[in-house]
Order: C-alpha cells, then sequence, then structure tokens
C-alpha cells in the first residue's frame, strides 16, 4: 500500500500563514520556498524538513521537524528578532490546517535563534518547529 507523506501540505499551511498574516508581511519583502534572485531584505524562507515515523497505540503518523530562516540586513539583531515573533505568533496563534486529509495532532513550541551570517553583514534567524501529523 502507498503511502502518503505530510509534507508538501505542511509547507502549503505554514506559506498560507505566513504569507497572509498582516503582521509578518508588513515586516518581510516576501515569503519564499526559493528565494529569487536579488529578492530585497528581509524575508522569511521556509527551509528543511525531517520526517519520521510517529506511531501511538491506535495509528501512524509522521513527526516532522521543518527549520524557517528569517533573512535581514539592518544593522543589529531587531529587525530579526521582530520578524521571528511575528512568526512564532502567526504560526502558533490558531491551529494550522492541512489538506489531504492530514492533521496535526501535536506542536512544539517553538526554537529561535538569530546569527550572524558568513558574510558578516546579514542577520540570519532561525526557527524550529516540531509537528506531530496523522
Amino acid at each position: 500500500m502507498a503511502r502518503k507523506t505530510a509534507l508538501w501540505p505542511l509547507q502549503v499551511a505554514i506559506f498560507q500563514r505566513l504569507s497572509n498574516d498582516a503582521t509578518v508581511t508588513s515586516l518581510v519583502s516576501g515569503v519564499f520556498d526559493h528565494v529569487p534572485s536579488n529578492q530585497p531584505f528581509p524575508y522569511i524562507r521556509i527551509g528543511e524538513p525531517i520526517k519520521e515515523p510517529f506511531t501511538d497505540k491506535t495509528s501512524n503518523g509522521e513527526e516532522v521537524s521543518l527549520v524557517i530562516h528569517t533573512w535581514s540586513d539592518a544593522m543589529g539583531k531587531k529587525q530579526s528578532y521582530d520578524i521571528i515573533e511575528a512568526a512564532e505568533n502567526a504560526l502558533y496563534g490558531q491551529p494550522l490546517s492541512l489538506s489531504s486529509g492530514f492533521s496535526i495532532v501535536k506542536m512544539d513550541e517553538p526554537r529561535s535563534q538569530v546569527f550572524d551570517d558568513i558574510d558578516g553583514k546579514t542577520n540570519h534567524g532561525v526557527i524550529r518547529v516540531k509537528f506531530w501529523i496523522k
């Protein structure tokens, strides 16, 4: 029997939530899966998922850890902190709805950090989120 994964429905739900949140969109130039060349800062990119099996007594599912990147060229980290806060509030304010018959049964609290990117000028924010999906 073929198994379906919730990776794409989860990414679509996250993209829609971040792209349609007024606070997020007031802070960034866009939300992307692939960032276009010469995209102006600041922006958000949905990053790398890790999918692992999740089972309980009655069913099987997926545990998906996902990274959301924020990028800013502002001096200091304040802009990055504001973007992270807005993105976390958007994602965790209301439950996410997934398509294709999937549902989120649990979301971990997000873990975040901001660091200086390798170029020495760009602030790179990272939000790590985890979902249990059936």
